[in-house]
């Protein structure tokens, strides 16, 4: 491959991981064997992950090759796991086992193997049951947020809660706990039940969520 096709290509990879991260839409690496260098990557580049049980393993190894890690490795492991323990993991070429990425915080959960894709598809349609344009929010608030100083991250952050404070759907919800509070003399989160059909349906109370 030229450098210039390899430079692309690596352009590529980061213009598609970025706007994973911006977006509303929730990504879950159904891990169902190894995932080296690029594959551990592009899992990493994702919201979640989750890895199956047996003789997997999940890390960045181009070092054995005299490579160095270029679709966002580098930058995204730490992220997960720690500086230092991406370095060390790194400079060897050594990955991780399911057991070792979960207790790392590389991956999310370990599963039997012939549950990895049920169990990914739960997690994505869990999550989607939130406000999709304030999943985006909160995880461009997370993802890029935490990599500027605490004044700048901020800064994303009031801009990001500013443009959900004023949308339609946050005012109405908003309207509807006070009012809801106002009746029962309590804040309805604090109702176990009630907390728990808002977590199972990604709101409280009202229609779907944008």
């Amino acid at each position: 491959m030229t450098r210039l096709k390899t430079l692309l290509q690596l352009d590529s990879f980061h213009a598609t991981f970025l706007k994973m991260n911006a977006s509303g839409t929730i990504f879950v690496a159904a891990l169902n064997g190894s995932a080296l260098a690029v594959g551990a990557e592009l899992a990493f580049a994702c919201d979640l992950r989750i890895m199956a049980d047996g003789e997997h393993v999940i890390g960045l190894t181009e070092v054995l090759l005299a490579l160095t890690p270029g679709g966002g490795g580098s930058q995204r492991l730490p992220r997960l796991i720690g500086t230092q323990r991406t370095l060390v993991a790194v400079l060897e070429g050594r990955p991780f086992t399911p057991a070792e990425a979960l207790s790392l915080g590389a991956v999310d959960e370990v599963v039997p193997q012939e549950t990895v894709l049920a169990r990914s598809i739960e997690r994505a349609e869990y999550l989607s049951l939130r406000s999709k344009k304030s999943l985006g929010a909160i995880k461009r608030s997370i993802y890029f947020g935490s990599s500027l100083s605490l004044e700048d991250g901020l800064q994303l952050e009031h801009a990001e809660f500013l443009v959900r404070d004023q949308s339609k759907e946050a005012q109405r919800r908003m309207l509807e706990y006070i009012a809801t509070t106002d009746a029962t003399g309590e804040l309805p989160l604090l109702n176990r039940e009630t907390y728990a059909r808002a977590l199972a349906a990604g709101r409280i109370g009202g229609s779907p969520s944008e």
